[in-house]
């Protein structure tokens, strides 16, 4: 599989709404205001890196990490998938590749932490591969679904 990135644009986020995991979205509208485009657009320009992944030309994710405070060492990464991370190949390489994105979104900053859906069992899967570790003293209720927090100290 041929994998790209490229920067995040309006267009990218056009075409990543409908296509989103219906739990990717089910976070996205508990975190955001309930302008899910909007969200993402001002998610996006105050990150400090963003990225949108294709394999073999179709959209598989976007992705960045944003910065606590303008010169904080504590970032928060973030990543929407697809549908298409649910084909084991796309899968397959999605994961083999996410250490060194995590590794790139982490570079400038101390720790990486953020929320999940308890219920998003493959992101925390995910998640705890690549060495996050889950805090279940900081689990918070947003809009009726518990989030649990997940961090990472930079090396």
């Amino acid at each position: 599989m041929a994998v790209t990135v490229a920067p995040v644009t309006p267009d990218v986020i056009d075409a990543l709404l409908p296509r989103l995991r219906p739990i990717d979205r089910l976070e996205l509208d508990c975190m955001g205001t309930g302008d899910a485009r909007d969200d993402l657009l001002r998610l996006v320009a105050g990150s400090r890196r963003s990225r949108a992944a294709y394999m073999d030309g179709d959209l598989v994710c976007i992705f960045g990490v944003k910065a606590a405070t303008a010169m904080s060492d504590t970032g928060f990464p973030w990543a929407l998938t697809t549908r298409a991370v649910d084909r084991p190949q796309v899968r397959r390489e999605f994961v083999a590749g996410s250490r060194v994105g995590v590794e790139w979104l982490g570079q400038d900053f101390r720790r990486l932490w953020n929320l999940v859906a308890e219920e998003n069992l493959v992101a925390r899967r995910w998640l705890r591969w690549i060495g996050f570790r889950f805090d279940a003293e900081k689990t918070v209720v947003l809009q009726g679904h518990r989030f649990l927090h997940f961090e990472m100290e930079m090396t």
